[in-house]
């Protein structure tokens, strides 16, 4: 028998399908039709036999979760700040009097918020082969190291954060948030300022803990104060999160899971956040684990809630050979492909435009 439901949140769509043993999700925005995800039912089925490498593999995996070793001596990038103003035009005007001379025109920006863990930092990324975002389309904003500046947005992003909310350096080495960047300025001509707050290996309820939500409300308005002493306009004010690896391979309820995104995010949406986008996950190298729960759990959310909304649902299309760096990270291909697919999906849910 097939079965259809439909998750409809303000102009997107996504349709699943149960055909014969398989799962089909496919999302749909005001401006695009896309087939997200074709997949078998069990994610988490094993394909392989070969038990020593999938010992390796889960050996590998745990020791990254559970490790916490002293920075490596990484190369410091983007050190040096874009402007400690807003990037308005400056070409000579003719002299006008005092009294009629008009201010210098707000930039428009929207501020989002790139969240979650491993797969977010950019762990399996390679700054390498990502997008250079050019001039003017994206900025990286750091509310902890350096709250006085806007600085160019480029790979490794993040890296050079720090506070409670960050990664080590060796786990920041190339993010889906340049690819998300341009192809969101590719659809609605309006910049980015980029706000990272990652942190590997961590748990819904690390996300719901007090001292994550003052951090994280902190690293928000700090941004927001920024740009509006700045002569920037905010448009919209959002977060896009992937994260839920850790829970799954924890097997935590689909209640308490949604009871924690729910409240880590309350203080965010109290203060001006207008949206969180879910990038539900994706698979793990030889079927090591599964993630359906967890992804059941933030479909659910995201059909019930009007703060939630499925950003996207490609890393269950992309097949894990090509696309994963080890066992359970994306390489830089597979974050390309997800960045650009969730900057479209955000994209048509903001609207055009200036």
């Amino acid at each position: 028998m097939t079965s259809v439901t439909k998750l409809f949140k303000k102009g997107i769509i996504m349709i699943r399908f149960n055909v014969a043993g398989k799962k089909v999700l496919v999302t749909m925005a005001s401006v695009c039709l896309s087939v997200t995800a074709t997949f078998p039912v069990s994610i988490g089925a094993t394909v392989s036999t070969n038990q020593a490498a999938q010992a390796a593999q889960a050996q590998a995996a745990v020791q990254y979760m559970t490790s916490n070793p002293q920075p490596a001596a990484l190369p410091k990038v983007n050190t040096a700040p874009v402007t400690t103003q807003a990037p308005v035009a400056t070409q000579a005007a003719p002299a006008v009097p005092a009294e009629t001379a008009a201010a210098p025109k707000a930039v428009t920006v929207d501020l989002i918020i790139f969240a979650g863990q491993s797969n977010m930092s950019g762990n399996g990324g390679n700054a390498a082969l990502a997008p250079v975002v050019p001039v003017g389309q994206g900025y990286e904003y750091r509310p902890a190291s350096s709250p006085n500046a806007l600085y160019p947005l480029v790979e490794p992003f993040g890296r050079n954060e720090r506070g409670y909310i960050s990664d080590l350096p060796q786990y920041q080495n190339g993010s889906l948030v340049s690819s998300f960047v341009t192809t969101y300025f590719s659809k609605t001509g309006v910049p980015v300022v980029a706000v990272p707050a990652t942190r590997g290996g961590t748990e819904s309820g690390y996300w719901a803990n007090e001292k994550t939500k003052a951090d994280l409300l902190s690293r928000f308005i700090k941004a927001k104060s920024y740009l509006e002493k700045n002569n920037f306009t905010v448009r919209h004010k959002y977060l896009v999160f992937l994260q839920g690896e850790s829970d799954a391979v924890k097997g935590i309820k689909a209640a308490d899971y949604k009871n924690d995104l729910t409240s880590a995010f309350q203080p965010l949406f109290a203060n001006g956040l207008e949206q969180v986008f879910l990038i539900t996950p994706g698979y793990a190298l030889d079927g090591l684990y599964s993630y359906n729960d967890v992804v059941d759990a933030q479909i659910d959310l995201c059909t019930s809630s009007d703060l939630f909304t499925i950003g996207s649902t490609l890393l269950h299309k992309l097949p894990p050979e090509g696309y994963l760096a080890d066992a359970v990270h994306y390489n830089q291909k597979g974050l390309n492909a997800v960045g650009s697919n969730a900057g479209a999906n955000v994209a048509a849910y903001a609207g055009g435009g200036q």
